[in-house]
């Protein structure tokens, strides 16, 4: 009989590289997902435009599937390492067509949760963040490589989004690594 015990941050598979929590939303394979900052041992698309939906903690390996009022369908996610994707389902991820790109890094999109870009959200200016989280390394391959993401505001409107008193301004053009 399989345990069902609640175990908090995942299930741990039989790989170093990845963990299996519980996905509180429905999504495919590929997507970046973030803990929920709800519900222990849940995972939720993520999306590079604030302090608490910023931070990637994998790629869906397999769909998320949340049945309504229910949350126990596990996913299972990895967060490091090449992870092989049919051409069609990252480009479900990243917007584009023919696959990944080889040799092109992929950030966390700033607009749409769940999504991948090839533009880095700094170029875009505004209250975003910068949350690397691979490169390509063929049309089907993305060598997942997550780091800490990067505030591209003032440190004033980073303290303002956290809810804590605000330092003297800096250059807005200034990256701020998120607390």
């Amino acid at each position: 009989m399989a345990d069902t015990t609640p175990i908090a941050g995942g299930r741990p598979p039989s790989s170093p590289t990845s963990y299996n929590p519980v996905a509180g939303a429905s999504f495919p394979p590929g997507t970046p997902v973030r803990q929920d900052s709800t519900h222990d041992d849940t995972v939720v698309p993520a999306v590079a435009n604030s302090i608490e939906t910023t931070i990637v903690t994998g790629l869906a390996v397999s769909s998320g599937v949340a049945p309504w009022g229910q949350r126990t369908n596990r996913v299972l996610v990895q967060y490091i390492g090449p992870l092989t994707l049919t051409a069609d389902q990252w480009d479900e991820i990243t917007g584009d067509e023919g696959g990944l790109v080889r040799d092109v890094p992929y950030f966390l999109s700033a607009t749409v949760p769940g999504k991948l870009t090839r533009t880095a959200p700094y170029g875009s200016g505004g209250d975003t963040f910068d949350a690397p989280v691979g490169v390509g390394l063929s049309p089907t391959t993305l060598l997942i490589l997550l780091s800490f993401p990067s505030f591209n505001g003032s440190s004033s409107e980073l303290k303002a989004k956290s809810g804590a008193s605000s330092p003297a301004s800096t250059s807005s053009s200034e990256k701020i690594p998120a607390p």
